[in-house]
């Protein structure tokens, strides 16, 4: 196109601005020697469309047309140059008029797109905008055009079935981005914003992330466009207008970053009311250009087939119509390894006394330190403990809550960067501390030299110790009994025997022992200094019981 060409188009925009909306048509003046035929063949697709030209112009003589006449020519039919789409990334089964797609390939004008079950394309448009086609998807690009003379574009979507999400780069006056279903069609001048058609058709859905996108019903006569701003939605259903709505609220994921630990694995999103399935989107871009793994399905979700590493997670929830909401993003960590170690002790369903209880887990190769948590309940929160060790994998607790404890342990390992980070926690398990019997009182245990009685609880056993001394250093008589009696089996002497007590659960757990008491076991005849008075024959004297 000449330069005197594109001054004729360009120097009357303030007549065109008075005479016909910007957006729709580009102004022209007529050049010697031209007719409409002329200027159609050169300027529109087809020469065919000068009497479009002559309509728009309300032309009573158009077969006489005068140096420096005024007109006006239909946007949407000028040739402009066809701009082909270039392929950013390419997952899984997507073909281009059933050629495969791979990165860097330019798809041109009028191109059949087909995304396959897993599949997800990222197309980048002539005018920097970005066009990312979901799995089982069809579409066709309908028109990719640069008008350079008008300074504007034009770009139509075609889309059949599936779903096209379209971050489009601001637009100038005139030009058209637009979004065709089977059912409606969205146009936009710069935003973000997605169009889903269902398999079984029937509707069509759009959601405004940022901006306004113009959604019009193709089969409703005189239907006019509504304005559809960020936030909202529209469905368009057959022979109705589109129905606007608030998009569900996006999953709240300020808190601790998403992390899954096993292949496959869940991924744990905060639930959102009124939400049926959700969408979820990987990628390992700032701006979900390159997307590794996708997933549109009821909660709970699963994740698999990603290696380790740190991601970007951007989630939204869908309404039964299909229309999802607004959208979340934020970090996701793959953790699979180190793996965990396997618990030795306690045994599962265990019973400890809330004095103490030793941890043992088997050590894992690589792994430097080791994490305990302790918790009240299987979902560990919140936490009762939570212990770092180095070397092999034990712990020692001691002062436990009655009750049920559930234990996890964690492999450490370095990271590149020199740090230790944990993998995932193996299989919890379960003992229950029970609280240690109470221990028997001196003051209730009766001993006559030759017996000692006490009475006895139910479902208890008794240890009895006899020594002689209070240190219990030197112990003589250690018997475990069921009754509430025990024959001493000690030698008489003149000095009192120490004797305590400890109570023994039906668990096992043991009480601390009783404080002790003196048992005098010797009838003879004691001098002061403790030993036995002996006669001439040097038999101890006897003192009757």
């Amino acid at each position: 196109m000449t330069a005197r060409l594109m001054a004729s188009l360009m120097t009357v925009a303030a007549f065109a601005a008075s005479a016909a909306p910007a957006q729709d048509t580009v102004p022209y003046e007529v050049q010697r020697g031209e007719s409409l035929y002329v200027i159609a063949g050169r300027l529109l697709e087809d020469a065919r469309h000068w009497p479009e030209v002559a309509k728009l112009n309300r032309l009573a003589r158009p077969f006489r047309l005068h140096p420096h006449q005024r007109l006006l020519l239909p946007a949407s039919l000028l040739k402009g140059a066809v701009a082909p789409a270039r392929v950013e990334y390419v997952r899984g089964p997507v073909s281009a008029d059933g050629a495969p797609l791979r990165i860097g390939a330019l798809v041109p004008e009028g191109a059949g797109l087909e995304v396959g079950a897993q599949g997800f394309v990222s197309l980048r448009l002539h005018d920097g905008s970005l066009l990312q086609l979901q799995a089982n998807s069809r579409s066709r690009l309908l028109r990719l055009r640069d008008l350079p003379a008008a300074q504007r574009r034009n770009i139509l979507i075609e889309l059949n079935q599936g779903r096209v999400d379209a971050d489009v780069a601001p637009q100038s006056p005139g030009s058209h981005f637009q979004v065709k279903t089977p059912l409606a069609t969205a146009g936009v001048r710069g935003t973000r914003f997605g169009v889903s058609v269902p398999a079984e058709a029937g509707r069509t859905a759009a959601d405004v992330i940022e901006g306004t996108v113009e959604v019009q019903a193709l089969a409703r006569a005189g239907g006019l466009p509504v304005a559809v701003r960020a936030g909202q939605g529209a469905v368009v259903r057959p022979g109705g207008p589109p129905q606007l709505r608030p998009l569900l609220p996006a999953p709240d994921l300020s808190g601790q970053p998403l992390r899954v630990e096993a292949q496959p694995g869940l991924l744990q999103l905060p639930p959102v009311a009124g939400a049926e399935r959700y969408r979820v989107e990987v990628a390992d871009d700032a701006s979900f250009t390159r997307v590794l793994w996708s997933v549109e399905a009821p909660a709970p979700l699963v994740l698999d087939g990603l290696p380790d590493g740190r991601y970007r997670l951007r989630a939204r929830a869908m309404d039964g119509d299909g229309l999802l909401g607004a959208e979340a993003s934020g970090p996701l960590w793959v953790k699979t390894t180190p793996v965990p170690p396997l618990a030795q002790s306690p045994l599962p369903g265990a019973t400890v006394g809330p004095d103490g209880v030793a941890i043992a887990c088997t050590d894992v190769p690589l792994a430097q330190a080791y994490l305990l948590q302790l918790a009240s309940n299987p979902r560990f929160e919140p936490l009762l403990q939570e212990q770092q060790g180095s070397g092999r994998c034990h712990f020692e607790l001691q002062a436990l809550p009655v009750g049920e404890v559930y234990w996890r342990v964690a492999s450490l390992a370095p990271e590149g960067d020199g740090g230790l980070e944990r993998g995932p926690f193996g299989d919890p398990g379960r003992f229950v501390v029970v609280p240690l019997p109470p221990a028997p009182l001196a003051d209730e245990i009766v001993a006559d030299g030759r017996q000692v009685q006490w009475k006895p609880l139910d479902g208890y056993r008794y240890r009895v110790q006899v020594a002689t001394d209070a240190g219990f250093g030197a112990v003589l008589q250690d018997e475990e009994v069921a009754a509430g009696s025990l024959q001493l089996a000690v030698p008489p002497r003149c000095l009192p025997y120490a004797l305590r007590m400890q109570a023994i659960s039906a668990q096992g757990m043991r009480s601390a022992f009783s404080p002790p008491r003196l048992v005098h076991t010797d009838a003879s005849v004691c001098s002061s200094d403790g030993n036995p008075v002996q006669q001439g024959s040097g038999e101890r004297v006897q003192t009757s019981r």
